[in-house]
């Protein structure tokens, strides 16, 4: 892996982790969807997107300044780990765009602004010492899942109907895959929390049994989905069970497992959710190929690697 040591403008961009940004944008739009039942994309849908990127990109900033130890182990995210931008510049990046969010999100309305506060709660309190739900066994899962499956999906939906007890019954299927997914991250992750002291849910229940926890959370995806004739969540769960369940069987009668295959279980629902998503709202599909061309320049560029890729690690 090479690196550029001077801090270029684009370092500052893809700090924000436009990646896992992919997954915020789909799950907004989605919810927008689900509230009109059509894919009305105005500009009060871009200007949400917007802070909602700003909100959720700081999230990401805090994540990696508080996990330079584990980042270094785990041999990902170099941007702050490898020293390319430093934790104090990070942090000035950070501020600002919350505070830019935050005061442009009232202007969407007062549930919107509720809803970025308690994004930003979950954010910090995901990342930050001494609460840290990253290590916390299960508070992990169910805070990934509150505030993707959850909280993601109401800030689309608000932007065109009001929010009630129903618009979170009707997110359960995307509540339940999406634990389901980022238990699986922990399994990969195992061997580098372990050693940075991170007691995550995959290395409190080890590998076989997280895996078992993910694959049954992720029927119960299926069958919430079904229940609410809702194909969208479906269509990736159905197609990644057979995934999970191989994870399982290897975990348990091979007592081993193929990295790849366990990275495409929790990578390749995230890539149809954005087929899906890209095949309701067709320009956002011609922007996420122009981001992921830029991707592929700007890490093969700064750190002679190729990425991303859907199963590679």
């Amino acid at each position: 892996m090479k690196l550029g040591h001077r801090l270029n403008l684009f370092d500052t961009i893809f700090i924000l982790r436009p990646l896992i940004l992919i997954p915020v944008w789909n799950f907004l739009l989605i919810g927008n969807f689900l509230a009109l039942q059509k894919n009305l994309f105005d500009g009060k849908v871009l200007f949400a997107l917007l802070i909602y990127t700003a909100i959720m990109g700081g999230v990401y900033i805090l994540n990696q300044i508080t996990d330079i130890q584990t980042d270094r182990l785990n041999k990902k995210l170099f941007i702050i780990s490898e020293g390319l931008i430093s934790p104090k510049f990070a942090k000035i990046e950070m501020f600002i765009l919350w505070i830019l969010a935050l005061s442009l999100s009232i202007k969407l309305g007062f549930v919107f602004f509720i809803f970025m506060i308690i994004s930003l709660i979950l954010g910090v309190a995901y990342s930050l010492p001494p609460i840290k739900l990253k290590g916390r066994p299960v508070l992990d899962s169910l805070v990934n899942g509150v505030g993707y499956g959850m909280i993601n999906f109401a800030v689309g939906w608000v932007l065109h109907q009001p929010a009630d007890f129903f618009m979170f019954l009707r997110f359960l299927p995307y509540f339940l895959s999406i634990c389901a997914v980022f238990i699986n991250t922990t399994i990969a992750d195992i061997e580098g929390d372990r050693k940075a002291g991170e007691t995550t849910t995959g290395v409190f229940f080890g590998s076989e049994y997280s895996s078992i926890i993910s694959t049954i959370i992720l029927i119960g995806a299926i069958g919430t989905a079904i229940y609410f004739k809702d194909y969208i969540p479906l269509i990736p769960s159905v197609i990644s069970l057979p995934i999970f369940i191989y994870v399982v069987y290897s975990l348990f009668h091979k007592k081993k497992f193929s990295r790849r295959i366990l990275i495409l279980s929790f990578r390749l629902p995230g890539f149809i959710f954005t087929i899906i998503t890209g095949y309701l709202y067709p320009g956002y599909f011609i922007f996420l190929i122009l981001l992921f061309i830029a991707m592929r320049i700007y890490y093969k560029y700064r750190f002679g690697m190729t990425y991303p890729t859907l199963s590679g690690g």
